[in-house]
């Protein structure tokens, strides 16, 4: 009897009169060889409830230089503490996400416009007429640097409160509008455009009252963002949901001025699916854990999630999956602005659905105690008048506190799935259990599989082996 071998990071369907992926739901890959398998599948993390703050997430950071937790709940301004007790600061009026920077004396807030800085007793507005409306802030050697979609400026070298009318400069690669700003690992700003990215340095040679910022010839790049939360850091590289102005958006890598696109043909297909004005309100986030650097891109409808580490081993197109909330429905990942708090150890979500904060919680799949949906799938194997005698799938049973049961379906069209089939795949303390199905019957053409659970449990899927006669 031949085995087939069929790897579960990726799996095919057709839809459309073209081929396409089927990504993993709430799992992500994991490298590392087990079993002949060069990688496998891992129930993604659950949240644990945290806190209870004063709103929805708008944003949130940790500074080192105080040693705090800041979030921005609703209109709330709130220091969380390492036990998730929750000090409400002060009020920060916006409905939108907020931007954060901190330099050696504040935190600035940057909120629909408007900017506050907390000095660790007080929280206050920067009233200054020259601030304008700036939509996104950062700090870079002594001052805060900000835009307003139009120009750069800073505020005074010695004065955080103070923006002088001769300190604003422009970003004059392209005639395209600043979306974000940010600072590198080579401590120059970058200003994000929507077509185009141009970096600077400080010059503290320049005409006193005038702008410390000067452009860095020759390392511009024809790139942009769509929109000012459309970019985040790992490893000193950004990662970024733009493109060029002659192409549809996608998802790339800056790093010295270079590009590299990480997008799937399918990654490319969702996005394709919003307009340039609902992507604008994207909003990307990282986080690296256990080794695995991951990238969330949170969509009107899906959270995308990107492993750059499984990336780099196996390729993009294993990399990519996407995380929700909810069973049987495709509702956005409710976690959204992870602050990794060194204090407790823990990755902390705000919530986009409820005044909460969650931790990360790499023991459960649970979502404050609900049952998550958890699907994958194979790709498409194409077989002539061969019947599927039996498949198995490594997993690591026995370590659920109830009997584990898994959903199976199959496909001989690549589009609709059959009757749904239940196996138990793990009750507690049978360590040696397998998870195999047998005589699934006669194969016209071709097949592939579809695996769903519901449970509050972890369980990782590698090496699934199907014997055909």
């Amino acid at each position: 009897m031949p085995t087939i071998p069929l790897p579960l990071l990726k799996g095919d369907r057709n839809s459309d009169l073209d081929y396409r992926d089927n990504l993993p739901v709430n799992m992500t890959g994991v490298v590392r060889s087990v079993k002949g398998s060069a990688g496998y599948l891992l129930t993604h993390d659950g949240l644990t409830e945290f806190s209870t703050v004063g709103g929805k997430a708008r944003g949130g950071v940790y500074n080192e230089r105080f040693r705090k937790h800041y979030r921005l709940s609703g209109n709330v301004f709130e220091e969380i503490s390492e036990v998730g007790a929750v000090i409400a600061r002060g009020q920060v009026i916006g409905a939108t996400t907020a931007s954060f920077a901190n330099s050696f004396n504040t935190q600035a807030i940057l909120s629909d416009g408007k900017l506050f800085y907390w000095d660790g007793a007080t929280l206050s507005q920067v009233n200054d007429p020259d601030l304008g409306v700036p939509i996104d802030i950062t700090w870079f050697r002594g001052i805060y640097v900000m835009t307003d979609g139009e120009s750069l400026f800073h505020t005074d070298v010695g004065n955080e409160s103070s923006i002088a009318p001769l300190k604003y400069s422009s970003s004059e690669f392209s005639s395209d509008p600043i979306k974000g700003v940010a600072r590198n690992d080579q401590n120059q700003i970058i200003a994000f455009n929507r077509y185009s990215t141009e970096y600077f340095v400080f010059n503290p040679n320049v005409q006193s009252g005038t702008s410390v910022l000067q452009v860095i010839s020759g390392k511009a790049s024809k790139i942009g963002i769509v929109g000012t939360h459309c970019k985040t850091e790992i490893d000193g590289r950004f990662f970024i949901l733009g493109g060029r102005k002659e192409e549809s958006p996608s998802v790339h890598i800056l790093s010295a001025g270079q590009e590299t696109t990480i997008a799937t043909r399918e990654i490319d297909k969702i996005i394709s699916q919003y307009s340039e004005q609902e992507l604008s309100g994207a909003y990307l986030e990282s986080r690296v854990v256990d080794r695995d650097k991951f990238l969330i891109i949170h969509l009107p409808d899906y959270t995308l999630l990107y492993n750059h580490s499984i990336a780099s081993k196996m390729g993009i197109d294993m990399a990519w999956s996407y995380v929700k909330t909810g069973v049987d429905v495709d509702e956005p990942w409710r976690a959204k602005f992870g602050v990794f708090d060194p204090r407790a150890s823990k990755w902390i979500y705000g919530d986009t659905l409820e005044n909460k904060l969650a931790y990360l919680d790499q023991k459960s799949a649970a979502q404050y105690g609900n049952q998550v949906e958890n699907i994958c799938y194979s790709p498409i194997v194409p077989i002539s008048s061969l019947s599927i005698d039996q498949f198995e799938i490594d997993t690591i049973p026995g370590f659920a506190t109830t009997d584990f049961t898994s959903f199976f379906s199959m496909s001989q069209d690549g589009v609709m799935y059959g009757m749904e089939y239940t196996n138990l795949i793990s009750s507690p303390n049978q360590y040696s259990q397998r998870y195999i199905a047998r005589r699934l019957g006669y194969i016209r053409d071709s097949f592939n599989f579809k695996f769903r659970f519901v449970s509050p449990y972890k369980m990782a899927f590698s090496g699934l082996q199907v014997e055909v006669s």
